[in-house]
């Protein structure tokens, strides 16, 4: 009898994130063979969302045309385009498999989402957002996946890689459902697919799924609207959810910089508290824990940055985070050695005026160089610099040798930056 392990094979291979809760499951597929006549085809409905997206709808629906199957359908709605998107919009309109709607917007991420959801006619639902673009294959490798979804009997959601500007790599968005008429999207803003019945909804999360975005390049004119409108939207999120950690930990993401200090502190205390010890909040405790080493590193006060990241190395010890939080809390306290270092220096030189017989050097001239290589070494390097010219003129050492290198490499780094903005 013949197997289709090619499936499985590449399921496995691509599969890097999961509910721990399907653990069994998973291993369970894992160990047993697959039968070609198991593995069922899946239909796509694609939705896509947008408001004043002339910069890039085109490229998102290209994309995606690119990559949509015969039986495969496209839902875009628009929520009141002033600009060009619509415009944009009508070259599609001929296309069988392409639908477009236009919705009002009622400051409801979900209530949109949950209207394409409506509307959505095949077996899955794919959401893309207009300043993404999904790469070649992915939606041939979500079908794929999907077949073996299917053989474990869960309901779950599909997770694609969403590659940001700057490389950084979100796996945790739940954007791929099953059209089962019983799954719905739910929040303001940062909205969640949720079960009608309440019950839990697994995940899984391929690296083989690739959304391309790139949203935050206008950062300098738009984020500080966007962080307006989502403060707005996640305040009534958690007079619904008091005592939902997730709306409190996204209310101190998105308002960063604008809540007041006190505030800010305080809910990420509180998000920690309402996590307590649930595996399924784990990660905003995570994420406020960091947070709060940032936060306090911030305003000076290392104990309590140390004491956090005590707790952030019991809940994700092997978190890149983590490691840098380590290795950056210790760059601090030996910056703050070395501004105690010059400190000792400077105060022994204004008390001691007169001629040292010392081995090294009488005037003190090795002071004045190892205060230089300390204030070089915390950044202030007009002190440093200036300290090493009195030496030269003073004809201890030869100083510019050593810093030829460090002049050419930092020439090519900034005449490498203005190539770069030309």
């Amino acid at each position: 009898m013949k197997y289709d392990n090619d499936a499985k094979e590449k399921f496995f291979t691509n599969l890097k994130l999961y509910s721990s809760n399907i653990t069994e499951k998973i291993e369970s597929l894992r160990s047993h063979s697959i039968e070609p006549s198991q593995l069922k085809q899946f239909s796509l409905s694609v939705i896509v969302i947008c408001k004043d997206e002339e910069r890039c709808i085109e490229r998102c629906l290209n994309a995606i045309n690119r990559n949509i199957g015969v039986n495969d359908e496209v839902i875009i709605i628009d929520t009141g385009s002033t600009d060009h998107t619509l415009n944009i919009l009508n070259k599609y309109r001929a296309q069988s498999n392409f639908f477009i709607f236009e919705k009002e917007w009622n400051n409801d991420f979900a209530e949109i989402r949950n209207f394409g959801i409506h509307k959505a006619s095949k077996d899955w639902i794919v959401f893309i957002d207009a300043d993404e673009t999904v790469e070649n294959d992915s939606f041939a490798n979500l079908k794929s996946h999907l077949s073996i979804i299917d053989l474990l009997n869960v309901e779950a959601v599909c997770c694609p890689a969403i590659v940001n500007t700057g490389g950084h790599v979100v796996q945790t968005v739940r954007r791929i459902i099953p059209n089962c008429q019983s799954i719905f999207y739910f929040g303001a803003v940062h909205e969640e697919p949720r079960p009608d019945d309440h019950s839990e909804l697994f995940y899984l999360a391929f690296e083989d799924i690739v959304f391309h975005h790139d949203g935050y390049v206008e950062a300098v004119s738009t984020s500080k609207e966007k962080q307006k409108r989502n403060m707005a939207l996640l305040y009534p999120m958690i007079d619904k959810e008091p005592l939902s950690p997730r709306w409190h930990y996204l209310l101190c993401r998105d308002g960063k910089g604008a809540l007041n200090e006190d505030f800010y502190r305080d809910t990420l205390l509180k998000v920690i508290t309402l996590c307590g010890d649930d595996e399924l909040n784990k990660e905003y405790k995570v994420r406020a824990v960091s947070d709060l080493i940032e936060f306090y590193l911030g305003a000076g006060d290392i104990d309590q940055a140390a004491n956090n990241l005590e707790m952030l190395k019991e809940l994700a010890p092997h978190m890149t985070d983590t490691l840098y939080w380590d290795i950056l809390v210790q760059v601090i306290i030996f910056e703050y050695n070395y501004h105690q270092f010059i400190q000792r220096i400077i105060d022994y030189k204004k008390t001691h005026k007169e001629l040292d017989y010392g081995s090294l050097n009488s005037n003190g001239f090795h002071l004045d160089h190892l205060l230089s290589r300390l204030f070089f070494n915390i950044r202030e390097y007009g002190s440093s610099f200036a300290i090493l010219k009195k030496l030269e003129n003073a004809q201890y050492g030869e100083y510019k040798a050593q810093y030829e290198e460090l002049h050419k490499t930092l020439k090519n780094f900034l005449q490498a930056g203005e190539g770069n903005e030309k």
